[in-house]
């Protein structure tokens, strides 16, 4: 698993912005897609601890997003969350109430539309997948992008998962995308 997501972020930061160099040089237009990394810590409420007591925990996390800009205001992407830690946690189904998590990964089909000079607003639908259970999602958040240099953004963001019969988190990010 490790090696897999490793090869990855591999091919995204090495073989993908050599791509959209190559596509400089031909075309000259305004970048239209963008490749994110953020580092992030997701917050579960209801997490349960060694004795079965219900706690909050925060655990780290990091967020790969792929974005094509539709318009100025518009854009539809690939946001996939990727926890690195194990943890149970109480959901909201009648038949199992304790689930254990293991390094669960939470792609999702997000729209999202900037209502602001840097800030946008996100929507998304995708699933949650652990070996122990999967869970569909509804993926909201707000996401802050500061250009600092030519195709580059430092990014920040607040994502909530609302996970249908299971239970809710949110992360908060921050990292750097590259627009191409």
């Amino acid at each position: 698993m490790k090696k897999t997501v490793f090869n990855v972020l591999l091919f995204v930061f090495i073989y993908i912005p050599n791509i959209s160099k190559a596509q400089e040089n031909t075309n000259s237009e305004e970048k239209h897609h963008s490749i994110q990394f953020l580092l992030a810590h997701t917050q579960i409420q209801e997490a349960l601890n060694e004795n079965g007591e219900k706690t909050w925990i925060s655990v780290p996390s990091f967020e790969l997003n792929y974005n094509y800009e539709i318009n100025d205001k518009w854009a539809i992407g690939l946001h996939t969350d990727i926890v690195i830690e194990d943890f149970t946690v109480e959901t909201f189904s009648e038949e199992n109430n304790m689930v254990e998590r293991s390094s669960p990964i939470a792609p999702a089909i997000v729209g999202s539309y900037k209502f602001c000079n840097n800030f946008s607003a996100l929507l998304g639908l995708g699933g949650e997948f652990s070996k122990e259970e999967n869970f569909a999602l509804l993926r909201l958040g707000i996401e802050y992008g500061y250009p600092f240099h030519e195709n580059w953004e430092l990014v920040s963001n607040i994502t909530n998962d609302i996970k249908f019969s299971a239970y809710n988190s949110f992360s908060l990010g921050i990292g750097v995308a590259q627009k191409f």
